[in-house]
Order: structure tokens, then sequence, then C-alpha cells
């Protein structure tokens, strides 16, 4: 009887609120309490029924589950029901996990799905369960056919059995060098690694600081087990480290301690170093010092870059180096930046960003060759730095000549390919996650000419995300007009005009808010091109006098052009006409940069305020969205645009700069 209710409440929901009769002698009759819908749209009935399989196997509900799964069978993407039918099997909480019968069906799965996302998928949940086990070759064999490569803890898995099997052990060092959470695989290779002989305490007590730097908790206390430390004794200086600095703990306890005091103060911290702390050797001190000089750093403390001189000596790693240089670029105190980034790893000194600040230190210093030449490995690169440094150098910051467009034979060459098919089938559907896993795999391989076809293509279907994005792969052959297109043209630049704003700005803003994607929402609830929160929407609709708004109209397009402008104007105007704090509040809200601002002593170009910025989902989001922005200014005008001009510079309130004097 249950079952029978619970079927009929799914056809219910899938059937837009009328009741089927599961009798024999009823079965096509709908029973409506009024007046009988509009037949609905089958397709619509079957992914309605994929969406409602899909939520019961995230809540891990079988029963919903097959409920779901029986009015979807037909549906062109029923792979995916036996995915995730089988993946709740394969649960290592199911009696079934592990037995030979899910073995054999999960192998059936992966014959009949070869080269598929859902078959890599699968084959990446079964070698979790095949190495909880201990299955090391049934894991090697599925390890060699993984497409994705996707999971570190793998990785892990891959070499932890290789360890156990006496075989060669070179590779799991070098993966545990990158790795920051030792969840799952990674904390198990370490722990035999170490019980082997194979890593020592000090390499432990190395592994200890990555994850204090990183504030991994897990992985803090993984490794403080290995080194011996109480759990009680950890878990207090994670959660109360004022109280157990107040006694006299053991260094390694001191310097979890330290740095989590120093996250929400690192005055406080800095102050409690200065005292001493019984136990801690020089290197400890100056590992202690580089923590609060990140957390003072985080918090945009005007102290940050004497806690940084404190702290030069320090074995810290790249996230810390990150924002100790930030703390010498803050103040222009070139040669400390240039001795910051000479201490990064290799590749974080090849990023875009050091590359640009280290040339920008050289020339700073009088190396100008070193300097330039510096800046030349990143200059004409299609990114905020590789723009700033031509301009560095004096070259104009110019889009690249457009390829030639892709043939109907290119477009029809890519458009059959089965990945595309299913992709658009989960737009359809609204679960873009699974659609864009599907587009992104089939992209795997491609050369430029196909990645032209296949963006084009996109944006012919009006999935104009993934045509910014497949265009965006391209190496050699590059068509921007592709990667940074102006959909709702006519509309857009009415809003703008309306607002008084560049419509090259608004056009960059979007791209990075939502990708063109009209029905975008985020996991806090922000809808539409420009990402309108409900509440902000609210606010606006009484800011201009509008009757009976309801946040589902941010998905319109008109509503959400007008709402969008009309609060980027008001940050704008609130923020003193800088695009550059602008685009930071439109992200953050426009309180931060105001409070960010306070923080500067002196004026500071605006690239520095940019990469100053604490939080580091806003910093990129300024970056790429002025970066954007330059683009699109000079699509429209035909003539090379300056990424300078964009960002201006910033000064601190008058009432700052007054009270520093």
């Amino acid at each position: 009887m249950r079952k029978r209710i619970a079927l009929l409440a799914i056809v219910s929901t899938l059937t837009g609120g009328f009741l089927v009769s599961l009798s024999p002698d009823s079965a096509a009759r709908p029973q409506a309490a009024a007046k009988a819908p509009a037949q609905p749209d089958p397709d619509r009935l079957l992914d309605e029924a994929l969406v409602q399989a899909r939520q019961a196997f995230v809540r891990k509900d079988n029963a919903r589950f097959e409920l779901a799964a029986a009015v979807a069978r037909n549906h062109p993407l029923a792979e995916y029901l036996d995915f995730w039918r089988l993946r709740m099997r394969l649960h290592e909480d199911s009696p079934e996990a592990g037995t030979g019968l899910v073995d054999r069906e999960v192998r059936e799965f992966l014959a009949a799905h070869p080269d598929t996302v859902a078959g890599d998928l699968m084959r990446r949940d079964w070698m979790f369960d095949l190495a909880r086990r201990g299955e090391w070759s049934q894991f090697d064999r599925q390890y060699e056919d993984w497409a994705l490569r996707d999971e570190d803890q793998l990785h892990c898995h891959h070499w932890l059995g290789q360890f156990e099997r006496g075989e060669a052990t070179d590779g799991a060092r070098a993966i545990l060098e990158r790795v920051v959470d030792l969840d799952k695989g990674c904390g198990s290779l370490v722990e035999a690694l170490y019980k082997a002989g194979r890593v020592d305490r000090r390499w432990l007590t190395r592994r200890l600081r990555t994850a204090i730097e990183h504030n991994s908790r897990d992985s803090v206390e993984r490794i403080a087990a290995l080194l011996g430390l109480d759990p009680v004794a950890v878990d207090a200086a994670w959660t109360r480290p004022r109280k157990i600095l107040a006694a006299e703990p053991h260094p390694q306890l001191a310097l979890i301690a330290i740095s989590r005091a120093a996250r929400p103060e690192p005055g406080w911290a800095a102050e409690r170093l200065e005292q001493g702390i019984p136990g801690l050797r020089p290197a400890d001190r100056h590992f202690a010092w580089s923590q609060v000089a990140a957390a003072g750093m985080r918090e945009l403390a005007p102290e940050s870059l004497d806690w940084t001189r404190r702290a030069l000596k320090a074995e810290a790693g790249d996230i810390t180096l990150a924002w100790m240089a930030r703390a010498a670029l803050r103040e222009g105190d070139w040669p400390t930046l240039r001795q910051i980034i000479g201490k990064m790893s290799e590749d974080q000194r090849r990023e875009p960003t050091w590359l640009y600040w280290h040339g920008r230190a050289l020339l700073a210093t009088g190396e100008a060759s070193g300097g330039r030449a510096l800046l030349a490995r990143v200059a004409g690169e299609y990114h905020f730095y590789g723009q700033l440094a031509a301009e560095e150098l004096g070259q104009p910051v110019r889009v690249p000549p457009r390829a030639a467009p892709p043939t109907a034979d290119e477009i029809a060459a890519v458009s059959g390919r089965a990945g595309f098919a299913r992709a658009l089938r989960f737009y359809a559907a609204g679960l873009r996650l699974e659609g864009n896993r599907e587009w992104n795999f089939t992209l795997r391989g491609m050369d430029d000419r196909e990645l032209l076809a296949t963006a084009a293509w996109a944006c012919q279907h009006g999935v104009l995300d993934r045509c910014v994005n497949t265009a965006e792969r391209t190496r050699e052959e590059h068509d921007f007009s592709l990667r940074f297109i102006t959909p709702f043209a006519e509309e857009l630049k009415a809003a703008a005009a309306g607002r008084d704003l560049d419509p090259a700005w608004i056009y960059g803003l979007i791209r990075q808010e939502s990708r063109f994607v009209m029905d975008a929402r985020s996991t806090a609830g922000a809808q539409g091109l420009m990402q309108v929160m409900p509440a902000t929407g609210r606010w606006i609709a009484g800011q201009l006098g509008i009757k009976g708004f309801h946040p589902s109209q941010l998905g319109e397009l008109p509503t959400n052009l007008e709402f969008g402008t009309f609060y980027l104007r008001n940050v704008l105007d609130q923020l003193g006409g800088s695009p550059l704090l602008a685009s930071a509040g439109y992200n953050a809200g426009p309180r931060r940069p105001l409070r960010w601002r306070t923080r500067l002593d002196a004026p500071v170009e605006g690239a520095v305020f940019a990469e100053i910025i604490p939080f580091s989902e806003t910093r990129d989001y300024v970056k790429k969205v002025l970066s954007n922005a330059v683009i699109y200014a000079e699509l429209f005008t035909g003539e090379p645009q300056s990424l300078k001009a964009w960002l201006g510079s910033v000064a601190p309130p008058p009432t700052t700069v007054a009270s520093a004097r």
C-alpha cells in the first residue's frame, strides 16, 4: 500500500497535479478535482522523472529511486538510472557491497558503456571500493583505464597498493608533496610510509606545517597522531588556542595554536609571540611569524609587513608566501617582494601573477633587463597579468587575429557526438552539472579546429556558456567572437545607456557572473545573467517603485538587466566611480571595498589593490571582470585598450590619510 501511494505521488508530481489511476480499466483516464489540464509533454515527464530519480539517489532513498526510475525507464539517459542504482548498491554500507554479484554487474556496466562519463564515474567509485577491500590487481586494471584522473585520493590508493606489494614507491612521496587533504588513500599512504621508515619525523613535521598553513583540521589531527601528540591536546590547540598557549605546550601544539589564534586575531598572536613561547626553536618561531603575517594580510592589518619581515627565514609553503608577498606589495617594498618570490616553489614562480610581480620588482630595483625578460614571458597572454605585462613593455593590448570560421563539414563532424546529445538532454532537464560533465568529457583530445566548430555549434544551439568555455580551450587558432560573445545586445546596450554604464564592463561582468546562462542560480540564491540576490532584488524594486515584485522575475531578461545595472550603478557611485572597487563591491558587497580602502596608508596602483584583495574569490573575480571588459572594449571599438586605465589607482579615504599623518 505504501509503495502504491508513493508511486501515485510521483506520478501526480510529474503530471502536473492530477492523478493517474493504476487500475487496468482506467489506466488512460486522468482524474482531476476540477477540470482536466492540458496533456503534459512526454519529454518533460521523462525529464522530471529523471530529476526525481537523481534526487532520490542523492538522498540514498532506494524505494523512491525505483519508483521514479520506473517512470523514466525509457529516457534517452536511462543509462544513468543504471549508474545511480549501481552506485547505491556499491556503497560501503550496503549489504551487497563487495560481493561478486555487484562486482560482476559493475564490470558489465563498464563493458556496456566504454569511454563515457557514466562509465568513468562508475569506475572511479568502484576503485574506491576495491581499495577499501585491498583488491589491488583489479584496482590496477581499472586505474589504467580511468580517464578523468580527478581524484588525488585514488592516486594515493594506487601508490599504497604498489607499496603494499613491495613495488616501487618513487611516485608516492611526489603525490604527497602536492596533496593537502590527507583523507582516505593519502592518509593511509602517509601512515604506511612512516611506519615502514620510508619517511621520517622531519618529513612528517613539514607535512604538519603544510596542514596548518591550509587550516586543514583532519590532516593536522592525522599527522599529529603519527607524531605521538595527545589527541585531546591537539583538539584544545585547534578549538581553544589561547587556553593552551597560556600553558607551556609541546612546540608542535604551540604552532597549531598560534596559527589558529592568528586567524581571527593576528595582533593578539603577534603579542603572544613577542612574549616568548618556551620550547620553540628559531625555525619554529620563524614559521609562527609566517602564520601571523599571512593571517594579518588576510585582514589587511597595517603591521603585516613588519610581521612578514620577521618571517623571512621561515620554511613556509606557497600559500603563506603568497600572502607575505602581498604584504610587501602593498607597501611597495620591492626588495622584500623579490626575496619572498625567490622562496616560492618553481611552479608558483611560473604562475602569471608572480612572473609579473617578480618582473616589476626587478624593474623597481634596477634590474631592467631581467625584469623585462620576465614580463615578456607573460605578455601577450589573454588574461589580467598578460595584459598588464604587455602594457608595462609598451605593447598594445590586442586580441589575436580571428581564425577561419568553421565549415559546415567541420561542425557536422563534431555535432553528432553522443556526449553532446546527452549534455543537451541534461540541460533540458535542468541538470547542468551532469550536462557539463558530458560536454567536457567529449571535448577531450580535440584540436583547435574541432574546438572552434564545437563552440560555434554550441552558440547556434543557445548553449552559450559551453560556447565560451569551449572556445577558451584553443591553443593556436582563436576566435574571440566565440570567447567573448555578445548576446542580448539590444537589450543590454539599452540598459547600460539608461544607467550611463559602459556595455563592455557589463558584458565582462556577466561573462564572469553567469557565462550568459539565463536561468543561472548560485548556491547562495543569486539569479539570472547578472546574478542578483532575491533580497537585493526586493530592495531595488522598492527603489524603483515597482509594485508586486517577486524574486522569480529575476530570471527574466528585462528585469535582470534593469535590476543588475541599477545595482552596479549604485555600487559605482558609492565607491567613487572606480570600476575596480565597484567590481569588487558587486561581488563582495559595497561595504567591504570601503573597509579595505581604510587599511591603506597611501595610494596604490589599481593592480596592487586588486592583488591584495583578501577574499580569493573576489580577487579572482575582479581580475577576470576587468580583463574581460578590456577585451570587449577592443572588440567594440577596434582600438587597443588600457587595463591600467580601467584599474586606476586606489587611495585611502581622507580621514585615514589624516589619521596616518
